[in-house]
């Protein structure tokens, strides 16, 4: 028997009508529909848990790009190589799951090891959002940058460090050059740490605290300070770069017109009416980074 080959693929979602990324039990997971769609293409043994996810994603998060992989024997990819393997997976994938990209890698790649991973939190779809100048933003973001021990801006697990390295923190604008929210790139992430430092900004932004108390935050890890936690409807895993992937991470830097606005939201009771649009618009962020990629093909 051929021994088996290891495929990475390229795969966004939208995450509200999932219970997160990894497979639980008698929930609906992005890890469960990929496996479900592999066993029903007899790809992939039942009973097994074959996909592995380079980023985990709690429940409502988006992703325009995580990175899966798994085994498959060397004559289903011979046979019709990246067209054959995507057009097979999103015909049985719902349609809020799209596979757009995928690439043959060694039998030892490791989805985890990616060398960073970058998110998006659109901050100006939070209710309370005031008209802060990009320059404000700016400065604000630049204090996460760097190595820093992250206790106060995450959900601590036991047996996990909370030292991370944040690569770049910046203004996420749309193509008028007004505030979306901030992107943030690091080698790894804790759980809620993006959530958290929205949540910060937020209140940074409404002059609840000042930045001397995130500073403080950060330098003083061992005293405790909660700025709370942001909604995961506005956050999404934008890309993932890993060394062994490079086909991937080509096709991730595939360029498409932005479909969002920072227009003024609503207020009072408007604003859940004004919400509803604007989770439209994320929608179709993720659809229009999809196709733009698929298409390309």
């Amino acid at each position: 028997m051929a021994q088996a080959v290891r495929i990475a693929v390229a795969v966004g979602y939208l995450g509200r009508g999932y219970s997160g990324s990894q497979v639980q039990p008698d929930v609906p997971t992005v890890q469960g529909e990929l496996e479900a769609a592999l066993f029903h293409l007899n790809w992939c043994k039942r009973g097994t848990h074959p996909v592995t996810l380079s980023s985990r994603t709690d429940g409502g998060v988006d992703a325009r790009m995580n990175i899966a992989s798994f085994d498959i024997s060397p004559e289903i990819w011979e046979s019709g190589g990246e067209r054959a393997m995507i057009t097979a997976l999103n015909d049985l994938l719902p349609t809020d799951i799209r596979v757009w990209a995928a690439q043959q890698v060694a039998l030892d790649f490791q989805t985890r090891n990616a060398s960073s991973r970058t998110y998006l939190y659109r901050l100006q779809a939070l209710e309370g959002w005031p008209n802060a100048t990009v320059d404000e933003l700016n400065s604000w973001c630049k204090i996460f940058i760097g190595e820093h021990d992250f206790r106060n801006f995450c959900r601590p697990q036991e047996g996990r460090t909370t030292l991370k390295r944040v690569l770049h923190c910046e203004p996420w604008l749309d193509a008028s050059g007004n505030i979306l929210g901030f992107s943030i790139e690091a080698e790894g992430f804790v759980w809620n740490q993006v959530r958290r430092i929205a949540s910060a900004l937020l209140g940074l932004a409404r002059n609840r605290w000042t930045i001397e108390d995130l500073k403080s935050a950060l330098n003083h890890p061992d005293l405790p300070a909660d700025f709370g936690r942001s909604s995961p409807e506005w956050l999404t895993l934008w890309r993932i770069d890993h060394p062994s992937t490079p086909h991937l991470v080509e096709k991730a830097n595939d360029t498409f017109e932005l479909p969002l606005m920072a227009e003024p939201p609503a207020t009072g009771r408007a604003f859940r009416l004004w919400a509803s649009k604007a989770r439209g618009e994320q929608d179709q962020l993720h659809q229009s980074a999809w196709l733009a990629h698929l298409s390309a093909r």
